[in-house]
């Protein structure tokens, strides 16, 4: 019996020592205030297209602050990451895309944000993450949980944002859809993520 448990730790140890690290770090974000989305690109003839959107709803702070990262395959940053505040009713747009893009750039757009990095093919996840520490506390703790006025609670929610984004083919204006993991309109991830900690967001 005392030798099944030893082996037994041993195959679990090793089975850990084996994974890799891109799993491991897949593991270590917590989902309960990010937001994801697996999949962006940039080269010389796409780039990929963020929308970020406060609908003012009841419950949530006038300004929320967010990080937006673009990580690469060996997860390695393409850029450096976009951090904004958005206000009520606002929305921010942000492009990912190569370096002296002619139309694609802060001289054209004044009004976005931008995440700029090599002309060669790249692609990898977005990361979005709040900038409040604790996104999950009210910025006015003295309305409990219970009470009606949800107005004056005022969450620093990432997740309670409305995201929507797209791979844009340059050469023929086509593209896909990204997918967002974790915002206002997902499907909701299963709980069994992470049995501490419930899933937020609306769904």
């Amino acid at each position: 019996m005392k030798t099944q448990k030893i082996l037994q730790i041993f195959i679990l140890a090793l089975l850990g020592s084996i994974c890799s690290n891109s799993f491991n770090l897949a593991c270590a974000i917590e989902n309960k205030s990010r937001v994801i989305s697996s999949y962006w690109q940039s080269d010389s003839t796409s780039y990929s297209f963020i929308s970020v959107s406060h609908s003012s709803l009841s419950g949530l702070a006038s300004q929320i602050g967010l990080v937006v990262n673009a990580i690469q395959t060996d997860q390695t940053a393409f850029g450096t990451a976009v951090t904004f505040t958005i206000s009520a009713g606002t929305t921010q747009r942000i492009f990912i895309a190569r370096t002296n893009h002619s139309v694609i750039n802060s001289t054209t757009i004044p009004t976005a944000s931008f995440i700029i990095g090599t002309t060669n093919y790249k692609h990898g996840h977005i990361r979005i993450d709040p900038v409040a520490s604790n996104p999950e506390i009210s910025i006015n703790p003295a309305i409990t949980f219970l009470d009606s006025n949800l107005e004056l609670r005022g969450f620093k929610d990432v997740t309670m944002l409305n995201y929507w984004g797209a791979i844009v083919i340059e050469a023929n204006t086509t593209g896909f859809a990204m997918e967002f993991i974790g915002d206002m309109h997902d499907s909701s991830a299963i709980t069994n993520m992470d049995s501490s900690v419930p899933v937020s967001g609306v769904n």
